[in-house]
């Protein structure tokens, strides 16, 4: 049983590995095919699941898939994107004497306030704003 038939599921890799423990008179290393079966099976079962149905153990699992993630881990990584205040204000002319403003607020519990307000009644807003941020 050196090289099984390729594994389909957790329970054929369950039943092979255990067939394979059967036939062993004494302790052996597990094949490295097996832990290639069990990576392939990663798609579809955690590491837990693989490793509790196989009792194989998660520490051997993941030294058998680190190769496949090397590569991906050797590209560089994505340079800092720096931004300044400048950048993240919207740059919008003046509103005009009409405008009026939209204020939208949520609370924590999921409560909305949506307001449109003229935009030269500031005091009138700041009141509306912490009563019902304090209710």
């Amino acid at each position: 049983m050196d090289s099984p038939a390729p594994v389909l599921d957790l329970a054929d890799l369950t039943a092979q590995l255990d067939a394979w423990r059967h036939s062993q008179r004494k302790r052996a290393p597990i094949p490295a095919h097996f832990y290639t079966a069990a990576i392939a099976l990663l798609d579809r079962y955690s590491v837990s699941a693989i490793c509790r149905e196989t009792r194989l153990r998660p520490a051997t699992l993941r030294k058998y898939a680190a190769p496949q993630h090397t590569a991906a881990s050797t590209a560089p990584p994505p340079s800092f994107l720096q931004l300044a205040a400048a950048d993240l204000v919207a740059r919008h002319p003046a509103p005009a004497a009409d405008s009026h403003a939209r204020l939208l607020f949520e609370r924590a519990d999921g409560s909305r306030l949506t307001l449109h307000l003229p935009v030269a009644d500031p005091a009138q807003r700041q009141s509306l704003c912490a009563t019902f941020l304090r209710s």
